[in-house]
């Protein structure tokens, strides 16, 4: 299976970290990163399922759903996707199951072996604590290797937020933490970096361009 992905994507997807996080730049390829993560946990175990998280359901369906089909569709591999659902069955190996944040007390009544928390830090701290605990109830289907929980953002929340306090601060084994810059990813277009920074102060342009944890007070 060969994907076009760049060096932190790459240190992302393949991480034997059981907790990688990508803390990522605008337009760094954080999602591909999850969603190709994901899709080769499955093909590396038949028979294992997986969830992708996203904010809204409408970000499930305009990003994360049709990412997922045009990797699929250009590896080769057979697949149904249920919009209704918001499942997508990958023909012999297993299904991943699309969900959001809105409603974290809805996270019940499914297993996967394999999560991916996507744009986790656009969440204030306490909440993004709970959907955190929600998914990891979930994720005990039993694998090879052990279970993993990815979780791929920009550092919105700064120094105030969970991804800072869980991957940076109180970094324990097992939390993984991977920087990506938007200019690690060689297909935005001309100009893509230099409006980001010509949209925000010196310190927000830190954060949005280069994935970098910073004050917010500041």
């Amino acid at each position: 299976m060969k994907l076009p992905l760049t060096e932190p994507q790459e240190d992302f997807v393949f991480c034997d970290a059981p907790y990688p996080a990508m803390v990522a730049g605008l337009g760094a390829g954080k999602s591909q990163a999850g969603i190709s993560r994901l899709l080769i946990k499955m093909l590396q175990e038949p028979g294992i399922n997986t969830a992708y998280m996203m904010p809204t359901y409408d970000l499930l369906r305009l990003r994360a759903m049709p990412g997922a089909e045009e990797i699929l569709q250009s590896v080769g591999v057979s697949h149904t996707t249920n919009r209704s659902e918001y499942t997508i069955k990958v023909h012999g190996y297993g299904d991943i199951i699309f969900r959001s944040y809105d409603r974290p007390e809805r996270i019940i009544a499914y297993e996967v072996a394999h999560s991916i928390a996507d744009e986790l830090d656009t969440l204030q701290k306490d909440k993004a604590a709970f959907v955190w605990r929600k998914i990891s109830e979930r994720n005990r289907q039993k694998c090879k290797g052990g279970n993993t929980i990815g979780n791929v953002t920009t550092p919105d929340q700064g120094y105030s937020g969970f991804t800072y306090a869980k991957w940076e601060k109180q970094r324990q084994p097992g939390y993984e933490l991977i920087k990506a810059a938007t200019a690690s990813n060689p297909f935005l277009p001309d100009g893509y970096i230099e409006q980001i920074r010509a949209n925000y102060d010196p310190v927000l342009a830190d954060m949005y361009l280069n994935g970098e944890f910073v004050s917010l007070h500041q």
